[in-house]
């Protein structure tokens, strides 16, 4: 009987070791995971903000290539219409000079 009672002590003593061992790892665990959770955070942190920047300079710079294609469109279309103008100017000018001309005011 007392080698059963000695048994259980040692067992008992064995897992207490095991518990305080097994508690000590868990801590180790938890402080590892709170430092690469810190890191992650910052690198995600500085990841997102180069994202950030390279999609403003992006949207800026297809915003600016719009921008150009639109300007370019609007001024082949002013020009039209301005050549139009003129040609139809040319034609009232060219009457009035020979309504003037011929004495026909």
């Amino acid at each position: 009987m007392e080698e059963i009672i000695k048994s259980i002590t040692e067992a008992e003593a064995q897992a207490e070791v095991l518990k305080a061992q097994a508690l000590a790892r868990a801590a180790e665990i938890a402080e590892l995971a709170e430092e690469r959770a810190a890191e992650i955070e910052k690198k995600s942190a500085k990841e997102c903000k180069e994202f950030r920047e390279n999609a403003l300079k992006t949207a800026q710079a297809q915003a600016q290539q719009a921008y150009d294609r639109a300007i370019e469109e609007k001024r082949g279309e002013a020009k039209t219409y301005v050549e139009q103008h003129l040609e139809r100017c040319n034609l009232q000018v060219q009457e009035i000079v020979r309504r003037v001309l011929s004495g026909n005011c």
